[in-house]
């Protein structure tokens, strides 16, 4: 048992060491917000994918940099109509991102309504409005875990790292 609990103690602080060499937000429960600059992004993308220790959902914008605020909430609600969002899973994640939209100039949607990946946390991620100016997103997840926010450039991305 002492065996295994210092392997497990070994491997937190590896990760957490790692985690700090790449310069990589600590994964916490924390709303986590940023207010972006630049003109009005176009979210052009969504991806996910499923990993190691952490599930990762990828938001990729051009022509600007969305202001964002991700945090856990009961339920997700439609914009404009205030419609709760079905999600899979037992948590929710809220993603809203200001100045930003995710559709074309003539109201295509540049984006899937919805992708549900299955991961061991990550279950399913639905657009939940996409109106004046602010995209949102419904994130359904397995349980209550830290998470992390973070962009990358070149192209422009907001990541969001889930834990499990």
């Amino acid at each position: 048992m002492r065996k295994a609990l210092a392997a497990a103690a070994a491997l937190g602080s590896t990760l957490v060491l790692a985690t700090a060499a790449f310069g990589l937000p600590p994964f916490t429960d924390a709303p986590k917000t940023d207010a972006g600059s630049g003109g009005q992004a176009v979210i052009d993308g969504l991806r996910t994918s499923c990993h190691g220790t952490f599930d990762r959902l990828v938001l990729d914008a051009r022509r600007g940099v969305p202001q964002y605020d991700v945090r856990y909430v009961r339920r997700v609600r439609s914009d404009g109509s205030g419609a709760i969002v079905r999600l899979k899973g037992t948590k929710r994640l809220r993603i809203v991102m200001q100045n930003a939209r995710a559709h074309s100039q003539s109201g295509s949607p540049l984006i899937p309504g919805a992708q549900t990946p299955l991961c061991p946390n990550l279950r399913q991620v639905k657009l939940a409005g996409d109106f004046e100016g602010v995209v949102t997103f419904g994130v359904g997840l397995r349980r209550k875990d830290g998470f992390r926010v973070f962009r990358l450039s070149n192209p422009a991305r907001v990541v969001i790292d889930v834990a499990h």
